[in-house]
């Protein structure tokens, strides 16, 4: 029996050749990908820093209010008549005890010569029991010295009837005469004094009324209560006014009040003197001024304190019910943590820093308080002492850095 034969096969040359290229192929692409997994080398970052330290930085407080004038008055008619005068227009200055507006004084004129003259009939009635010091002495007018002498008579009479009575030689109804007679001088007597007192009492009544004849003709003109300006002309020239209609509207600029609304959580820390620095809406910059008032009490209608400022204002250029900004210095001397503001890096509402650890940047998030264009106050996030890096620009998280000299 015949064994059967064993056969070789044999790969021909060709693709034994394509089988070395493919493995060759697959190494050089895994070799590849190896080199570009592997972690390339950076190069340093030259970079300038700052330290961050405590600087001087007055504690301030913000807040908005208003412009308000010193003084507001609306002069008015004091006395009823016919306006002759309005001698003031919109806007224009005034003084203290200036001429403004004057009602026809004609009637007012007519009632003072009125009061003059009853004023000397009443002098004229007391006759010389007025002294030349204006005191009323009733024993020297002529009804009171007439009474007195028929009393003083009739005294004496009672006096010697009642003598020759006691004697035997006059009789009872002689004496009764003599003493109803003194009772009735006596009577006389008084009803004098009296009226020389009614006559004193109409002295000072037409005195008081040439007074007030005086005064109703000076109210019928209007003079400025304090230095200020016209904020508004209400009547005019002609015009009938009665008693309290009001004529023109009266503003004290210099100074003016600037009106502040703190809210209650930093109203501790205020008090009277504390500088007070404004801005107002049109960008002029009011002189400085101290706060000089404070509320006794917080609205209740939104839990802040109002405090007032004196600004002065010579010149006018401040007007009242202007928009205001004001800083009030809290503390001058007061310190902080600041770094220039070039260190900071804003995005999406974060602020952060990178800070220079170990040789590389060290991206640090952080919480900034005030700023001034130059330095930023950080509240959170920064101790003093550390270095961060000035204008970061493409740093990023493990950046090697170099600190320039």
């Amino acid at each position: 029996m015949a064994l059967p034969s064993t056969r070789r096969t044999h790969a021909s040359p060709a693709w034994i050749a394509l089988l070395v290229a493919a493995c060759s192929g697959q190494a050089a692409t895994q070799g590849g990908s190896a080199a570009a997994s592997a972690p390339a080398a950076r190069e340093a970052q030259d970079v300038r820093t700052a330290v961050v330290q405590e600087e001087p930085w007055e504690q301030t407080l913000h807040v908005t209010g208003e412009l308000a004038a010193f003084e507001v008055a609306t002069l008015s008619a004091k006395v009823p008549g016919r306006l002759e005068a309005l001698e003031v227009d919109l806007g224009e200055r005034v003084a203290h005890g200036q001429a403004m507006a004057a009602i026809d004084t004609r009637d007012y004129e007519l009632r003072l010569e009125q009061a003059e003259a009853s004023l000397q009939a009443a002098r004229a009635r007391l006759g010389s029991a007025l002294g030349d010091d204006g005191n009323v002495k009733p024993e020297g007018a002529a009804i009171v010295r007439e009474a007195k002498a028929e009393l003083d008579d009739a005294e004496r009479e009672a006096q010697r009837i009642s003598t020759l009575l006691g004697s035997g030689v006059s009789s009872q109804s002689a004496y009764d005469t003599a003493i109803a007679r003194r009772e009735q001088a006596q009577s006389r007597w008084q009803a004098a004094m009296e009226e020389v007192q009614n006559r004193a009492a109409t002295l000072i009544e037409r005195q008081a009324n040439l007074a007030l004849a005086q005064q109703q003709l000076a109210d019928a003109h209007l003079v400025a209560p304090f230095d200020g300006a016209v904020a508004e002309r209400i009547a005019g020239t002609g015009d009938y006014l009665q008693v309290g209609d009001p004529v023109v509207r009266l503003v004290r600029f210099d100074p003016l009040r600037l009106r502040l609304e703190v809210p209650e959580r930093s109203s501790a820390s205020l008090a009277p003197g504390l500088e007070v620095r404004a801005v107002l809406e049109n960008g002029i910059e009011a002189p400085p001024g101290h706060i000089t008032r404070l509320s006794p009490e917080l609205s209740a209608r939104n839990r802040t304190l109002l405090i007032e400022v004196e600004l002065p204002n010579p010149d006018g250029r401040l007007r009242p019910g202007a928009f205001a900004r004001a800083t009030i210095v809290i503390d001058e001397a007061a310190r902080t943590l600041a770094v220039p503001a070039a260190a900071l890096v804003r995005f999406a509402g974060i602020d952060k820093v990178f800070v220079v650890e170990g040789g590389a940047a060290v991206e640090r998030r952080v919480e900034v308080g005030r700023e001034d264009g130059e330095r930023a106050e950080i509240v959170d996030g920064l101790k003093a002492g550390e270095v961060v890096v000035l204008a970061p620009g493409g740093l990023q998280q493990g950046t090697p850095v170099r600190v320039e000299p």
